[in-house]
């Protein structure tokens, strides 16, 4: 998933090949929630979301749903061929490292959003958490805006998407200085280094955020 990528990031960005990290799943998480939190008001993400049926369920997708943009019908395919095309399918070479899994995914949603067949301007209503087809029952690819709640929400061609990088490390960073900053080693030739990453954490933020309202972003 996405997110865990995004943990094994910040962690080894942290040393944790070398030293502990001192950062636990849960806290590795509420980093990532301020992290998409900060950039929500700046960032609209674009969800594709495969359903069958005159009416759709997205209670798992709702929470994140600003606004359904379009809906398109695949008269050329199935939703089981769909998930093949999607998951792995039309020859494209799955790599075993994580990255390139994701990468692998996102380029065959980005073919299948350009190649499959689509009928644009299918009529239909949201009303959360469903979504109302009218005069239609077959498979379709829901096109949504969202509000960013993880990772994956987040285009990786886009400058956001390294922003949301840098920006939780800069959260881990100073975490961990914050931590290390309580305790003193004494009579030892090492010395922690937590003011050290509390003061470059302090500092990347200001950066970083200053993009989110200055001119380097397109809003």
């Amino acid at each position: 998933m996405p997110n865990e990528e995004l943990k094994s990031y910040v962690t080894t960005m942290l040393g944790d090949d070398y030293v502990e990290v001192e950062l636990t799943d849960e806290a590795l998480n509420t980093i990532i929630k301020q992290t998409l939190d900060k950039i929500a008001p700046f960032y609209d993400g674009r969800r594709y979301i495969l359903g069958t049926g005159k009416v759709i369920d997205l209670s798992d997708h709702a929470p994140a749903i600003k606004e359904i943009l379009k809906v398109y019908n695949t008269t050329n395919s199935n939703i089981y061929s769909l998930q093949e095309y999607v998951f792995g399918g039309n020859g494209i070479m799955i790599y075993s490292s994580r990255l390139m899994d994701r990468l692998q995914l996102y380029t065959c949603y980005k073919m299948l959003y350009n190649e499959l067949n689509y009928t644009k301007d299918m009529n239909f209503k949201y009303i959360k958490p469903n979504l109302y087809l009218d005069d239609y029952s077959s498979s379709v690819v829901i096109e949504a805006l969202v509000r960013p709640e993880d990772l994956s929400d987040i285009d990786p061609e886009s400058e956001y998407y390294a922003w949301v990088k840098d920006y939780a490390l800069a959260l881990a960073k100073e975490a961990v200085g914050r931590i290390r900053s309580k305790f003193q080693v004494d009579g030892s030739p090492y010395q922690l280094d937590g003011e050290r990453l509390i003061s470059e954490a302090q500092s990347a933020k200001q950066d970083l955020e200053s993009k989110l309202t200055g001119t380097i972003f397109v809003i």
